[in-house]
């Protein structure tokens, strides 16, 4: 390489590392209890400082309950309800990843040193969101693992995932 070259090639690999660090650093652990499941990839957390937090559970989708919006999707009662008994004032750890969707923390929360994410697709009650946890392959071995056995929502013949349900009725406003 040219002189220059190496420059911005070693300028470029700094601004990575840099960039790297600092989205790591956004990660943070809160300690709380969950006092309210919303639906099967939502619930409210009060941390041990008493704030409020809304988390959207990372890497995962499940099935939608009704809104304004569009009807309940198959299997949404049984991913809420399976959320609920997991985790329904219950201590929790959650890993907030510094993002936020939807006015809600995105993060994982941990009961018993659990991830209620990884146990919802593993019981087969929601999907390994690949958008946006696409190098979590321990999500998507063990939706594969659900697929296969037929848990839960795979127990049907065609389940929709809720990115494409929430698409489908969008567009028949």
């Amino acid at each position: 390489m040219r002189p220059n070259a190496i420059s911005l090639f070693s300028a470029g690999v700094g601004v990575f590392l840099a960039l790297s660090i600092s989205a790591g650093a956004a990660e943070t652990f809160v300690n709380g209890t969950v006092t309210k499941v919303h639906d099967g990839d939502t619930a409210t957390v009060v941390t041990k400082n008493n704030k409020t937090l809304q988390v959207r559970l990372y890497g995962v989708d499940a099935p939608e309950l009704a809104t304004k919006h569009w009807p309940e999707q198959a299997y949404a009662q049984a991913a809420a309800r399976f959320m609920r008994e997991l985790l329904i004032n219950s201590p929790v750890k959650v890993r907030l990843l510094g993002e936020r969707t939807y006015h809600r923390e995105v993060g994982e929360i941990f009961v018993n040193g659990r991830s209620a994410s990884r146990e919802l697709v593993r019981r087969g009650f929601g999907w390994w969101n690949a958008r946006y946890a696409r190098d979590d392959i321990d999500l998507k071995r063990l939706e594969t693992a659900a697929r296969r056995e037929k848990l839960g929502l795979w127990r049907a013949a065609r389940p929709v995932p809720p990115w494409t349900f929430r698409n489908q009725h969008r567009r028949r406003k």
